[in-house]
């Protein structure tokens, strides 16, 4: 079986109005990219910007202001279950609830909790929404208390670019220390910070994927920001994506790594950058890896981070 543990599904009128692509894709569009190149199943959740969220703030000022009386995602992630539900036929996609540490965090926990029997866990992307992921050690805190309470696993978007206050990798880590009953999968490799991915290592509760994996190997070629400094990144040849993966598995360890393209975001244009990747390129980078490894990355590793969780259906 494989498993990408790292898609989205939704809408952002935000990002289509200031430009940025991708902004849009279905529950559809995800299984018949899975149907072509031999995807099992997948976790998903809704996009990032809200409609909870002033879309012009957004985009004309890169501002995050809540519409008066709305809460983040108090609509989404109902919606994605129903498209789920309703058009995933073969039950192959398990829900992640979409969350802000820091607005209106009482509001979204209430909202969340008569979705619980129907979610196999909890996502946060705070770059976007420039929620500090430091926040669920102070206000955001009854979030991950839900997630313990019910078991629900958390993934959580990580940055390395100073630049990006809010979601920095080690913040990522120190949340997940603080909540050891919490299964964590923190996302993007850790931008292949070799020194980040080390202390993960010695984490029980924490899991990590590879998602946009190409797009990354990509940037480390360029020198960007948004991955690792040449001091702290891991020693591999990123012009060879299938070896960079093996590298950070053995880093990490016995089924600690996790395949994810995080579609459609495998590919990315904003104001600065355009780089487009094919979902059967990161599937074909995933399967030129030994088949050790494959089984590892696609099966055992994400139905350990999901447990129980995984047979919940939307």
């Amino acid at each position: 079986m494989i498993y990408d543990v790292h898609t989205h599904i939704g809408l952002d009128v935000g990002f289509f109005l200031r430009g940025w692509w991708p902004y849009a894709a279905t529950v559809q569009d995800l299984t018949e990219r899975m149907d072509r190149y031999g995807v099992d199943r997948a976790v998903c959740f809704p996009f990032t910007l809200s409609t909870a969220y002033d879309h012009d703030a957004f985009a004309s000022r890169g501002e995050i202001v809540l519409h008066p009386g709305r809460a983040p995602f108090d609509r989404e992630n109902a919606l994605l279950l129903q498209e789920v539900n309703r058009i995933d036929i073969d039950r192959r996609l398990r829900v992640l609830g979409m969350f802000d540490p820091a607005r209106e965090v009482e509001a979204q926990v209430k909202n969340l909790q008569p979705l619980v029997n129907r979610l196999t866990g909890l996502k946060l992307q705070g770059t976007v929404i420039q929620a500090n992921v430091r926040e669920l050690l102070g206000q955001g805190r009854p979030l991950m208390e839900l997630a313990q309470e019910h078991d629900l696993p958390v993934l959580i978007h990580t940055s390395i670019n100073p630049a990006d206050k809010w979601a920095q990798a080690a913040d990522c880590l120190d949340v997940a220390e603080a909540f050891p009953n919490v299964r964590f999968n923190l996302a993007h490799s850790l931008r292949y910070s070799l020194s980040n991915l080390k202390r993960a290592a010695t984490l029980p509760n924490v899991w990590i994927d590879c998602s946009a994996h190409l797009i990354h190997c990509m940037l480390a070629v360029k020198g960007a920001a948004t991955v690792a400094p040449k001091h702290d990144r891991v020693d591999a040849d990123y012009s060879k994506p299938s070896q960079v993966l093996e590298v950070i598995a053995d880093i990490l360890g016995k089924d600690k790594y996790l395949w994810g393209s995080d579609s459609p975001y495998m590919s990315w244009s904003d104001d600065n950058i355009s780089l487009v990747v094919r979902y059967g390129d990161e599937v074909a980078a995933f399967k030129a890896l030994p088949a050790s490894l494959q089984k590892s990355m696609g099966e055992t590793a994400p139905l350990q981070w999901l447990g129980k969780r995984e047979g919940v259906l939307p």
